[in-house]
């Protein structure tokens, strides 16, 4: 081996998913949460301990933290957690290779269940009317821009239990598989059990024919833009699929990103403009707004018309 080159030979390695994982918990890395293409953990560079804030590639082995940034490939990730050298990390490595069986490979993906589950409707309708029962609910939504037309498209709801409003969300092609919740007394999320977030996009069945969207992390802001009269969706949370990216890119030819004025924010820049540079336009949010969402109606109104003729102006030169 070149060990002038080991870095880049690192970084095109590939691994089977159960490998990474194998790994991982020889590393006493926990995965929290498993997505399409990410194991979901803890990161162990930082004091990370209230919601995993790092994902793990299930075949390259990528590491990187949306919360400190950090970035590194499986190789250094086993060094930093075990305190091994680079050779005992790349044995480490080596010994959790799983030997693949072709035919349970096949038997596995014959079998594999459905991808969307659908929710329990009757749960939705449910949360809508306890919305329109709650006028502290109510209220809370209208102070967040959030109009009474808009509470009745979107099925909004509201837990009578935790005191969270609820916004259903659905896949492409139109089943609802869950929703997000956010607390009306402080700032607390939770979405419902088993909530497929990472393979779909908040509004994504109703915008999908249009042919530019904008593209925001919160539901709240997606539905602010649509009442400002433009499609938009949402990535429910700076951290972007590979599944959503896709979505992105078999619906829309033009992609304008609206992102947070955070590190996440930013993190989510770089990783739709890598992986759509030719479809996604940034849009810069001013400084005194963490995000559009902090913007009255008249203030987010006049930053959409100036952003749009911006871009109608770009297409046309």
């Amino acid at each position: 081996m070149d060990f002038g080159n080991r870095q880049k030979y690192d970084n095109k390695q590939y691994y089977s998913s159960e490998q990474v994982k194998r790994v991982l918990q020889s590393c006493g890395i926990n995965v929290e949460l498993e997505i399409d293409s990410d194991y979901i953990i803890y990161c162990p560079y930082h004091s990370n301990f209230r919601t995993p804030a790092a994902e793990v590639s299930k075949t390259s082995g990528h590491f990187f933290c949306f919360g400190c940034q950090q970035s590194a490939n499986l190789i250094e990730l086993v060094k930093h957690c075990s305190n091994r050298t680079y050779f005992e990390a790349c044995r480490l490595i080596d010994s959790k290779k799983v030997d693949v069986d072709i035919y349970s490979e096949i038997g596995s993906t014959l079998s594999r269940p459905a991808e969307f589950v659908e929710f329990d409707s009757d749960m939705i309708n449910n949360l809508h009317n306890n919305l329109r029962e709650s006028k502290e609910a109510r209220e809370y939504l209208i102070n967040r821009g959030i109009t009474t037309d808009s509470m009745k498209k979107y099925t909004i709801g509201y837990s009578l239990k935790r005191l969270m409003v609820t916004v259903p969300i659905y896949s492409p092609d139109g089943m609802c598989v869950g929703f997000v919740g956010r607390s009306i007394q402080g700032k607390e999320f939770s979405n419902s059990p088993k909530l497929p977030r990472s393979k779909t996009l908040f509004n994504i069945q109703r915008v999908k024919f249009s042919s530019q969207v904008f593209v925001v992390e919160s539901t709240f802001d997606a539905i602010r833009i649509e009442q400002a009269g433009r499609p938009a969706v949402a990535t429910l949370g700076s951290n972007v699929s590979g599944s959503q990216i896709a979505l992105l890119k078999k619906y829309f030819t033009s992609i304008i990103l609206l992102p947070d004025n955070d590190e996440a924010g930013k993190s989510q820049t770089r990783k739709l403009t890598e992986a759509m540079p030719n479809i996604v336009t940034v849009g810069t949010v001013p400084q005194e707004y963490k995000d559009i969402s902090d913007m009255n109606d008249n203030e987010l109104q006049n930053f959409i018309y100036q952003f749009d003729n911006m871009v109608e102006y770009l297409i046309n030169i």
